[in-house]
C-alpha cells in the first residue's frame, strides 16, 4: 500500500507514446482525449494500492463469541492480470496435476540447481485445446500459452518449435545433494581423487596402500560434504609383486557426488584424460588442500626438501597446474610419466615469478540441467462434449516447477482484466466484522495489478491477520481476458482458485460445508 498519488499527466503522455508505437496518431480527433481517459481508468482500476485492507477490517470489529460460519458469497470483482492427468514432478514423487494439493512441494530449477518450491494456491479451469510437446527427453501436455524455459527465455508452449528447452533427469530429482563446503578439506578430497580416485556411475572411491592416506581422505570428504565416509580393509592385486596385497578403501555411494566430480575434472573418469579442476582456485586454502591431496597420492617430497614433486602421464593436466603455480615444466620424452616440481615458495612473488596465487570464482554445486531440442509441437483437441481440466499452481519461493523434468512457469502477466466472483468465509474465534467490510477488502486487493492466484491468497491472509479466526476460506471464479482476447481465445473458460486456512484446511467437514454453501463440489 502507498499514499502516493499517480501522476495523471505522465501516464497520459506514456499512453500517447504507446498509441504512436502501435501505428496510430494520438493527435487525431477520435484519440485526442483518449490518453487522459486511460490515465483516469488506470487510476480507478489500481486504487487498491492506496488503501489498507487491515484498517478497513479493524475499523468494524466486534467482540463476539460465536462458532457459526460466516460466509459472504458472490462478491463481484474486476482486476488486471496443466492438464489433470499430466504428471508434475512433486518432491514426494511424480503425481497427476489433479492430485496436487496446497502445501505440496514441487521440484524446480534455479540457475541449473534443483530446488523445492511449495504450492500456495491452485487454480482450475477447463479448455478444449492443449499442445503436446515432444523433446529429445520426453513428452508433456500443457495449455498452448503455458510458458516453458528455453535458451532464449520463456516461450509459450505453442511456439516451442525450433527451440531448446531446459530439462533435468526426473529419475534423479529425489537424490541427496551433499553441498560442497569450500576450504582445505574440499581441496584435499579433489586432489586425492585426481591422483588415485575412481569415479563410477553412482559412486566415488579411493583404494590405497597406506591407512593414514585413506583416513585423511575419509575425514576430508566428511568435512567437505557433510557425509559419513568410512575406511574399509581390502586386498588389491599388485602387478609388481605378482600377488594380492592388503589395502584400504573409501567408497561413497552418491550419484550426485559422482556427477559433481565428473563435472570438475571432465566427463571421462580416465586419469590420462581428466582436466585440471579449476574449482580448487576458489580460495588459496582450497588450493593448498588440493596440492596436499594430490602429492600424497601421486607425488613425494623433493630431494632438496624445498618443495614437492608431482608425477603424472597426463601432460595437459601438469601444464595447467604448472601455469597456476608459476613453475617451469618440461614433459618427459623417455619416461611414461612426467614430473613437475612445485616450490614451497610458489605463492611468493619474486624476480623469477610472475604472480602469487590468482583466485578465481567458480560454482561448487552441480549444474543439473541441460537444454534439449524440441522435436515437435502438436495440437490436441478434446473429443466429444467433455473438455480438458487444467490446473495452475502458484508456488513459493520459486514460481516455476517441473513437468516431466522440463522447466515451466506458472503464468504470464498480460495486463488484461479478469472479472468474476469471490466467496469468502471465516469461523469466528472472539471477533466478528461487519459484513460490508469483506467486499471492500476484496475490492482493495482486486484493484491492483494482479494474478488470480495471488489475489485469492491476499484476501485470505488479510482476513486471518485482522480477525484471528479459527479458519478462513476464499474461492474465486473468474473469466480472463488474456484467455478470451489472445492465446487460446476461449470465450467460455473459467478459472477457479482457492485458499484454505486453519480449520478449513485441516477439517474436511468444515471445508465441505463451505463449498456446499457456495455451490462448489467438495473436491475443489
Amino acid at each position: 500500500m502507498t499514499e502516493h498519488e499517480p501522476d495523471h499527466a505522465a501516464i497520459a503522455e506514456r499512453v500517447r507514446e504507446i498509441l504512436a508505437l502501435l501505428g496510430d496518431d494520438p493527435a487525431r480527433q477520435g484519440l485526442h482525449d483518449t490518453p487522459k481517459r486511460v490515465a483516469k481508468s488506470l487510476d480507478f482500476l489500481t486504487s487498491g494500492y492506496r488503501k489498507d485492507p487491515i484498517k478497513i477490517l479493524e475499523g468494524a470489529l466486534f467482540d463476539e463469541q460465536s462458532d457459526e460460519m460466516v460466509v459472504v458469497r458472490d462478491v463481484e470483482l474486476y482486476s488486471l492480470c496443466v492438464p489433470s492427468k499430466q504428471l508434475v514432478n512433486a518432491c514426494a514423487g511424480a503425481k497427476p496435476a489433479a492430485r496436487v494439493e496446497v502445501g505440496d512441494s514441487l521440484w524446480t530449477l534455479v540457475d541449473g540447481r534443483v530446488e523445492p518450491t511449495m504450492v500456495m494456491a491452485i487454480a482450475r479451469r477447463q479448455t478444449r485445446e492443449l499442445v503436446e510437446v515432444e523433446t529429445e527427453k520426453g513428452t508433456f501436455r500443457v495449455t498452448p500459452d503455458h510458458p516453458v524455459a528455453t535458451s532464449s527465455g520463456w516461450v509459450e508452449a505453442q511456439d516451442l518449435a525450433g527451440h531448446v528447452v531446459e530439462w533435468t533427469h526426473p529419475k534423479q530429482l529425489c537424490r541427496e545433494r551433499p553441498r560442497a563446503r569450500p576450504g582445505w578439506s574440499l581441496g584435499y578430497a579433489i586432489g586425492a581423487m585426481c591422483a588415485d580416485g575412481t569415479v563410477g556411475r553412482r559412486c566415488i572411491s579411493l583404494v590405497v596402500n597406506e591407512a593414514h592416506f585413506a583416513d585423511r581422505f575419509a575425514l576430508a570428504l566428511s568435512k567437505a560434504f557433510g557425509v559419513r565416509a568410512r575406511v574399509e580393509e581390502v586386498t588389491r592385486p599388485s602387478g609388481y609383486l605378482g600377488r594380492d596385497v592388503p589395502g584400504y578403501r573409501v567408497r561413497l555411494v552418491s550419484s550426485y557426488l559422482a556427477d559433481t566430480f565428473r563435472a570438475w575434472v571432465g566427463g571421462d573418469a580416465n586419469h590420462l584424460r581428466q582436466r585440471f579442476p579449476r574449482v580448487v582456485l576458489t580460495s588459496k586454502e582450497c588450493f593448498n588442500g588440493f596440492l596436499d591431496g594430490y602429492v600424497e597420492g601421486d607425488g613425494c617430497r623433493s630431494s632438496s626438501g624445498t618443495g614437492d614433486v608431482v608425477i603424472s602421464a597426463n601432460v595437459p593436466f601438469l601444464e595447467e597446474l604448472a601455469d597456476v603455480v608459476d613453475a617451469r615444466f618440461t614433459p618427459s620424452r623417455n619416461q611414461p610419466a612426467s614430473r613437475l616440481y612445485i616450490s614451497d615458495r610458489w605463492d611468493k612473488p619474486g624476480w623469477y615469478r610472475k604472480h602469487g596465487f590468482q583466485q578465481e570464482s567458480h560454482r561448487t554445486d552441480l549444474i543439473e540441467s541441460s537444454f534439449v531440442p524440441v522435436r515437435s509441437v502438436r495440437r490436441v483437441l478434446a473429443e466429444g462434449k467433455k473438455p480438458y481440466t487444467v490446473y495452475s499452481f502458484k508456488c513459493d519461493p520459486h514460481p516455476t516447477f517441473l513437468v516431466g523434468g522440463h522447466l515451466t512457469h506458472n503464468c504470464e502477466h498480460h495486463l488484461l482484466p479478469f472479472t468474476g466472483k469471490a466467496h469468502v468465509a471465516y469461523l469466528p474465534d472472539r471477533k466478528i466484522v461487519g459484513l460490508s467490510k469483506i467486499p471492500r477488502v476484496v475490492d482493495v486487493f482486486a484493484r491492483r495489478l494482479q494474478v488470480q492466484e495471488r489475489l485469492t491468497v491476499q484476501i485470505a491472509n488479510a482476513v486471518a491477520e485482522a480477525l484471528k479466526p479459527k479458519g478462513v476460506a476464499v474461492v474465486i471464479e473468474a473469466r480472463h481476458m488474456c484467455m478470451m482476447m489472445r492465446g487460446v481465445e476461449k470465450q467460455n473458460s473459467f478459472a477457479t482458485t482457492s485458499c484454505m486456512l486453519g480449520m478449513f484446511k485441516s477439517d474436511p467437514k468444515t471445508r465441505a460445508e463451505f463449498l456446499n454453501l457456495i455451490g462448489r463440489r467438495p473436491e475443489l
